[in-house]
């Protein structure tokens, strides 16, 4: 079964199932849902819990022991596992006999990082899954994250005007935590109701969080707008230009190659397997060469070109302008400027 976090609470109501998976990359999410499974389990008398990581060195004498133990002072034992992001097949095995041994006073909790298609296929996974819940903690796409604000703002007593969520949005784009705080400090200040926009600029500060590889899935999206802020918040949080260039050289490599392959008639299919690029990303890569035909790429060639002379002679203004400009060229194909001034500092 798979319930999503906003539906976690009240999937609880219900009962406990003998074991939770939660799997994803938002730690706030993640937090929250083992917080609501150890609360719920302490009210039916699971009073009893043993947490462990598992890492080189992991005695699993012990774990088994925890599952198989029963206190004096407690029948019920709750038993969480944190996973390393790759389950080989030793680890698969002792998870599979851990859950061989679930009963109505042992109650398991699996967590870990965001797990791709092959691994929710795994044996030990479809065997947990289908006897317990599944609760995948990811961060919410751009298209939700309103409604989730919404949801944050209600949790802690509060009203928002629909520009303010959407200005919490932009602000903590990928730094859920961040948010969360935010708005229970505002709870602190018994702010006017609802919540507006210019009270919201003079209360809070900006936390967004982002990675290289969020920038290149939303240049793929085509989305300039949502790129240009990104790219602002990385230099901002001091990520080097130079680390940015290598990203996108690796992902230009891989459309050109692509795009060569659709003009001579090629099938892409051998050539995703090929250079190993995942089934989820297919689709938005395909939609990507529909938008850019080839000439912009070598366009797009021509702009890298410049940006890694930029960095070869530390212009790292320059660099920033030319990252900028390459961002824009991902919406279209329509031509861009060949040439970014100096700084004349």
């Amino acid at each position: 079964m798979r319930i999503y976090p906003e539906q976690f609470a009240d999937h609880l109501k219900t009962g406990l199932r003998p074991c939770y998976l939660v799997f994803g990359d938002e730690p706030l999410l993640k937090q929250e849902a083992i917080d609501s499974i150890r609360q719920h389990a302490h009210k039916l008398g699971f009073d009893e819990r043993h947490s462990f990581v598992v890492e080189p060195g992991l005695d699993w004498n012990q774990v088994y022991d925890a599952c198989q133990a029963m206190s004096l002072f407690s029948a019920r034992q709750l038993i969480e596992l944190e996973l390393p992001p790759k389950v080989d097949k030793d680890l698969a095995a002792r998870i599979s006999e851990i859950g061989k041994q679930l009963h109505p006073d042992l109650l398991l909790v699996l967590s870990g990082g965001r797990l791709n298609q092959t691994q929710m296929k795994a044996a030990w996974f479809d065997k947990l899954y289908q006897l317990g819940t599944y609760v995948p903690v990811n961060h919410p796409e751009p298209r939700f994250f309103p409604r989730w604000m919404g949801a944050r703002f209600q949790k802690f007593g509060l009203k928002a005007l629909p520009d303010a969520i959407n200005f919490m949005c932009h602000a903590y784009e990928g730094n859920l935590l961040a948010a969360s705080q935010e708005i229970e400090k505002l709870t602190l200040l018994d702010p006017p109701q609802p919540i507006s926009v210019p009270y919201l600029q003079e209360t809070i500060i900006r936390h967004a969080h982002f990675t290289p590889f969020q920038l290149i899935d939303t240049l793929l999206e085509g989305k300039v707008n949502r790129a240009q802020r990104i790219l602002q918040a990385l230099r901002a949080e001091g990520t080097e230009p130079g680390m940015l260039a290598w990203t996108l050289t690796r992902e230009l490599e891989q459309l050109t190659e692509l795009s060569l392959a659709m003009r001579s008639g090629q099938p892409l299919g051998e050539h995703f397997s090929r250079l190993r690029i995942w089934q989820s990303r297919q689709q938005l890569i395909q939609q990507a060469l529909t938008r850019l035909p080839f000439a912009k790429l070598q366009q797009l060639w021509q702009l890298m070109s410049q940006l890694d002379a930029a960095l070869s002679h530390f212009e790292t203004q320059r660099a920033w302008l030319l990252l900028q400009t390459l961002a824009l060229g991902f919406r279209d194909g329509h031509p861009l400027p060949m040439a970014v001034e100096r700084n004349p500092c």
